[in-house]
């Protein structure tokens, strides 16, 4: 296997482990343990890790290829909320959203920074 087809083995892997936990739902009685701010900082590096590794997958890097992959991340994070609505014990959060486009983005700003785009 080349390594850029592992690349894109590792993102879509990584999104359908993103799909698969969103698609759990919370089981009833069972103690969860939530930090402060806990929930945040998940949506954060898990989309953040998500478009890292998409910009692998779909190097070269580009400026044009760079903000696809970004905004491909987001939106996926958009349909993973919308996608919760049917799930039972989980809701749609727009905050949470939002905070998936910050960890999206902030690791695209890091990327561009890295490969001096």
């Amino acid at each position: 296997m080349s390594v850029r087809a592992l690349w894109w083995v590792l993102f879509l892997g990584y999104a359908g482990v993103i799909f698969w936990l969103s698609d759990s739902p919370l089981p009833p009685g069972v103690p969860f343990i939530e930090l402060p701010g806990a929930d945040r900082a998940y949506h954060f590096f898990e989309y953040g890790l998500l478009a890292l590794l998409g910009l692998q997958a779909f190097s070269p890097p580009t400026r044009r290829r760079l903000w696809g992959v970004l905004v491909l991340c987001w939106l996926y994070g958009l349909s993973d909320e919308i996608h919760q609505i049917w799930v039972p014990g989980r809701t749609a959060d727009l905050l949470d959203w939002l905070v998936d486009g910050l960890g999206i983005f902030t690791a695209g700003w890091l990327w561009m920074r890295w490969r001096r785009l």
